[in-house]
Parts: C-alpha cells; structure tokens; sequence
C-alpha cells in the first residue's frame, strides 16, 4: 500500500505541474474551503423545499463535505455516526437487513432519492455516491406512506433514511479522483478507488454525470484461506433541461458485492464469548453475494408560475444469495460447547423488485397575504420478492449437520410474495409574516399475496414561528400519525376466535408529539433542541410458539418511545465548522409493563474540522461518538441480564493537506485509542465496532 501511495503520489504531481506548465500557471498550494455541515434547503419531511430551520419537522442532514471528511466505508458506518441511530446487524442475511431504528423504533427502510431499495443491499452502499443523507424523525406515513419494508415487520414508526445521489451539475465539469487505503489489525486492509466526472453538453443543454467506486477487502476476521471481498457500485446520471424552469433526467444504480459471509460473534455480559471480538464462525467458503441494480426516471421544475411538477418512474432489482454458519442467534443458548448449541447455518437464494410510479403537483398561490403552496399527489409501489432462504441451528440431538442443513432449509419453502401500496397525498404549506404551517394527509390502500386488504390514512400538522422576526429563532412543533397494515403476521389461533391460517387484518398506529426550538447565534451555526414522545398500539406482538411450532402473533403491541435531542452545526468563525449531537431514549413496553434501554438512552457525537492558516489551510478533523450501555433483545424483549452491550467511547482525527491546487493528501486515524465493544446486534448475534484504523488517501480533482 505504501509503494502504491508513493508511486501516486509522484505521478500525480507530475501531471499538475504539467497541466499548470501548458497555462503559464504558477503551481501554488491553495486552501480548500471550509467544509459545510449544514444544508441550505431540504425537501425531506416536508414534501416542499424549506431551510433546514423552518421545517415544522426535524430533519438531519449529512451533507456531502461531511460525508467526504468521516471517510465511511459504508452507508452504514456513516449512518451510525449519528445518535439514536442504530442498525440491527451488519447483514444482508437477515429479515430486516438494511433497515435502522430511530427515536427507538426499528424498521426505517431506506428510500434512494424518495424511492424504496431492495433487499438490504443500502448497509453496503459507497457512501461516495451520495450527495447528502437525510434522517427524517418521526412517523413519516403523512409524507411517503405506510412503509413496506421486508414485509414481515413493523416499519416507519421513528422516521426514515433518504439518499440523495449526486446529480449531474450544470455548473461546471470536473473530474474527481479517490484513492484511499486503510489498515486495522481487527478489522483487515481496504483498498478503494473512487471517481466522480462531470461533464455539461450540448451548451449547457444537457449535464452527465458518473460517481463510481471499487472496494478491495481482507477483513481480518475471515476465515483462513477464505477468498477476498470485493464490491463495485455506480450512479450514473443524466439530465436535460427540456425547458428553462423544466429538467428531466435518468439516475441510473449498479452495485455488485462478494464478500466472505459474517453473522458476529456470541457475546456475554458485554464481551466475546469463546471468542475474540474479531473471531468468525464462518468456514473458507462462506459467502454472500448481492446484485442490484436499477433506476429513475425523474421530471422537476415550473410548468408555469404556479404550477410545480415532480415526476418518478422507478424500478430496482436485488439478488441475495449466501450461504454461512454463524453463532446460535436464538435465546436459552448452553454456555456447554458440547451441547451442540454453539453455532447455526444460513443458507438463501433470494430475488426483490420495487416498481414505484409517483407524480405530484404544487400549485402556488396567494390568499389574502398567506402564500400557500399545495401539493397533490398519487403513487403506487410494488414490492415482490422470490427464493428460499433461512436458518436452522445444530440443537441437541444432532439431526442437523454440515452435509443435510442445505437440505434441510430448503425444505422449509419457497416463498413468493407481492404486497402494493396505493396512495394519495393532499398537504398545503402556507406562509405570513414568520408563520409556517404544514397540513396534509395521506391515504393508502394495501394489498397483500395473502389477499388481504386494508386502507391507512396518516395525517400530520407541523408550525414553525420565527419569534425574532429576524431568523434568528424559531420555535417548532408538530404532531403526527402513521398507520400500517400488520400484514404476513399469523394470528393467533385464540385472538377472536380467528382460523390458524388467517392473518392479522389491523393496523398498527403511531402517534408522535413534538416541539423545539432552533437559534441562530452567529453566521451559519444553529443551536436545535427538541422533546419528542412516540406512542405506538395495536403492534403484533409474538405468542406462544409451543402449540404449533410456528410464530403466532397477536395485536396488543403497545409501547412508547420518549426523549431529547440537542445539535449544534454549521460554521462558528470562518475557518471553524462543528457539528454535535446528543440524543436521549427513553423506552418503555406498556404490554408486559418494561422499562429497560432496548437502545442506548444517551449518545453523542461530535466532529469538528479547522482550517489552518498557518499549516497551509490544511482542515484539521477531531471527532468523538460515545454510546451508553444498552440490553440486547429478542423479538423485542431484553435476552437476559448477561446480554448487554457496555459503552462505548471512541476518538478520531484527520489532517488534509493540499499539495496543489489539484491534489489533496488524507490522514486519520479511526478509534485512536482501539476501544472496542458492540456496535449492533441481530437478535444474539453481535457485531464488534472496528477497532483502531491508520487511513492514507489522496484525492485529485480537475
């Protein structure tokens, strides 16, 4: 890695002063400017674009230079940085891959540009390709839905992910060059190289654009002899200005991943068990492999004065395949290795398709000083999935081995499922003297392979007032209501005297409360502190499974979410950015009458970067995320007393320097102090955070 570094290194100055020596240019080492942690407007939440702000709703929003300087391997590394953010195992194996808990509620699926991904596969999106990351917190039914997600959980009731890929510019054409390696003796060696070209056509008709990215792997925790990993990912982009106010474009999406298969390690009181936290289960010839690829087609701007239109047609498609041998990720595990309890096999052969069609229309408007901006909408989203897959564990009596647990799983079933959501979105945003008010409701209706149906309706009302009159404070409340179908649950044979073979037809519902305040101090810093209460009911809970042998489940669910959030972001002088958060969750289970931290109830992440005038405004980074303790769960319910994961601390430091005005040199060091402990779970399956990581990169643009 050192040689290849090097050998970069003096190539590529060596084209720079090529390039300046063919203008008559003077090479100089020039500043780069002062990365930006807060975005200027937002559409996420609000369905309409808005500062940040003024939004009735909260909303965080990762912004491009944030993403750039945190260096994340993954969508999910980057995602985790921020508190009350969790992800349930690091995995495209599981049930609800790909999906993350927010203000204590899992399940948030991701949208890609507002449309729905597939089959997990956003855990290991490049998070080079995205332009900016948006966590919209609370029940979002009222803006995109009742969620669909796997199609067998709960989804939505804390918020939802965005991604916003990097859309071809207008503006300019440049060319974007990435290589970066890192190195930790827990977690292996990373190799990635990165691209981002821009090229504007036709007169500044028509803009291109191609972010792409490969990954080389060797995570020290495979198994011996096991291959490397490897996954390539690409967003080209096209976009026309069919008129002045008028754009079309294609956002196309690639990513190929093959990668040595890993469920984590056993854990008890908060440390491996019978193992090291960089330990594997896994045998040489375990994999998961993933494809998905797909894309939108997209329509935006002004047809006339008053009339907006935002137009998507989109399709996508995963494969999952993947086959390993993991710990025992089930309760009651014997700590006796000679039980035959230690460890289970997972074997899968998946297919997932999205299809979504949506069209809104903004019609703007005056009445009596009030400006108003009222959106209409329908859309339809399609989720189909086909294939086999799951687990079975060794057990006692030893009838499941290495040579029948592939037959085994496969004679649990093919599964072929189809479930359509229907909606219609009426909101209006209005406007006075500081006043802004966001009413709308959304209606869906749902159908299932099972053939059940049901409508949902979740409305919303949001103000936001600036009391200074100035834009310098602004208070914020909102209240809101999801609904969902609890479809793919089987009742329980006692509810109501219902049949064995039927399911659940109710909804679960989510109702948040939520009020803040938002100043402004000085120049583009902002201060946000928010209380928020999420109250869920009629969520299935499981039943005795003892009768059957299969999972039963009732709708008695009932449970709250309440807590604090405080931020700061944006610039503090002109050469000095910050962003920090903290987040606080109190949860509690109405149903069984529990309070305990199902996730962590105080977390805090900071980073802040400084530009140097006097090391050649190279931008110093210093960032630190710590995580209370928290009780890891089955189906919802703590494990046991000895199933924690304790706190975490971690430190992390940065140095760019421009070498000219072209080349850019990285350095960081991840987790300085090599803290390590549990970063996620899957059910008992615990994943270890990454422990200390040297990182080299170098970065060209032209």
């Amino acid at each position: 890695m050192k040689l290849f570094a090097a050998t970069f290194l003096v190539g590529a100055l060596g084209v720079d002063a090529a390039l300046g020596s063919e203008t008559n240019e003077v090479v100089r080492v020039t500043a780069a400017p002062l990365p930006k942690y807060r975005a200027e407007t937002t559409d996420a939440g609000t369905l309409v674009a808005l500062p940040p702000e003024r939004s009735p709703f909260t909303v965080d929003s990762l912004t491009e230079d944030f993403i750039r300087e945190r260096n994340a391997a993954d969508l999910d590394q980057l995602i985790t940085l921020q508190p009350g953010i969790y992800q349930g195992g690091k995995t495209v194996m599981a049930r609800q891959a790909g999906t993350y808990t927010i203000r204590g509620y899992s399940g948030s699926e991701v949208l890609l540009g507002g449309v729905p991904l597939t089959g997990g596969v956003a855990t290991f999106l490049d998070p080079t390709l995205l332009e900016r990351v948006d966590i919209v917190k609370g029940p979002v039914g009222g803006a995109y839905g009742a969620q669909m997600g796997s199609m067998e959980d709960l989804m939505g009731a804390g918020g939802t992910v965005i991604l916003q890929p990097k859309r071809p510019s207008f503006e300019e054409d440049f060319h974007d060059f990435l290589f970066r390696g890192s190195y930790s003796k827990a977690s292996g060696t990373r190799l990635k190289a990165a691209a981002d070209v821009n090229r504007v056509l036709g007169e500044g008709r028509a803009a291109v654009r191609v972010p792409m990215a490969y990954e080389w792997r060797d995570p020290g925790w495979a198994a011996s002899g096991a291959g490397h990993g490897k996954t390539f990912s690409a967003a080209p982009g096209l976009s026309l200005r069919v008129a002045d106010r008028l754009e079309a474009g294609l956002d196309l999406f690639y990513q190929h991943s093959d990668q040595p298969a890993f469920q984590g390690v056993r854990t008890r009181w908060g440390k491996p068990y019978g193992s090291g936290w960089d330990d594997t289960y896994t045998r040489p010839g375990d994999r998961m492999r993933f494809q998905t690829f797909g894309g939108t087609f997209r329509l935006d701007g002004d047809v006339t004065d008053w009339l907006t239109l935002r137009t998507r047609l989109s399709f996508f498609q995963n494969e999952n395949r993947y086959d390993y041998r993991g710990p025992y990720s089930n309760t009651g595990f014997d700590p006796d290795p000679a039980s035959g309890q230690r460890y289970e096999w997972g074997a899968g052969d998946r297919l997932y398709r999205t299809f979504y069609a949506g069209q809104d229309a903004i019609f703007k408007f005056d009445t009596w000083g009030v400006a108003h901006q009222l959106l209409v909408g329908v859309s339809t989203t399609v989720k189909e999935g086909q294939g086999w897959g799951g687990f079975v564990s060794t057990g006692r009596g030893g009838t499941v081995t290495e040579e029948n647990y592939l037959e085994k799983i496969k004679a649990s079933g093919y599964s072929d499922t189809r479930q359509q959501k229907v909606g219609l979105s009426v909101q209006d945003l209005l406007e006075w003297r500081g006043l802004s008010v966001i009413a709308g409701v959304r209606a869906d209706w749902h159908d299932s392979v099972n053939h059940v149906h049901e409508w949902t309706f979740s409305p919303r009302l949001g103000v936001s007032y600036d009391i200074l009159e100035a834009g310098r404070a602004i208070l914020f409340a909102n209240v809101s209501l999801t609904e969902t179908p609890n479809f793919n649950y089987k009742a329980w044979p006692g509810n109501a005297g219902t049949a064995k073979s039927d399911y659940l037809d109710s909804s679960w519902r989510a109702v948040q409360k939520e009020a803040g305040i938002r100043v402004n101090p000085s120049g583009s810093l902002w201060l946000a502190a928010t209380l928020f209460r999420i109250d869920q009911s009629n969520a299935p809970i499981a039943m005795d499974n003892d009768l059957t042998g299969e999972g039963y489940y009732a709708d008695d669910g009932k449970t709250y979410s309440q807590g604090v959030e405080l931020s700061a972001s944006g610039d503090i002088t002109d050469n000095w950015s910050l962003y920090l958060a903290y987040a606080y969750i109190d949860y509690y289970d109405k149903t069984n009458g529990l309070r305990f931290d199902r996730f962590p109830p105080h977390a805090v992440s900071l980073w802040t970067s400084y530009k140097a005038p006097w090391l050649y405004d190279a931008v110093l980074g210093l960032g630190c995320r710590w995580r209370d303790g928290w009780m890891m769960t089955f189906r919802g319910q703590p494990a046991g007393e000895d199933q924690i994961a304790k706190r975490l601390l971690t430190f992390d430091v940065s140095l760019d320097l421009p070498l000219s005005k072209r080349l850019t040199l990285g350095l960081a060091v991840r987790n300085l102090f090599d803290s390590r402990g549990i970063e996620s779970a899957r059910n008992l399956q615990a994943f270890a955070n990454d422990g200390r990581t040297f990182e080299l990169s170098l970065r060209y643009r032209f």
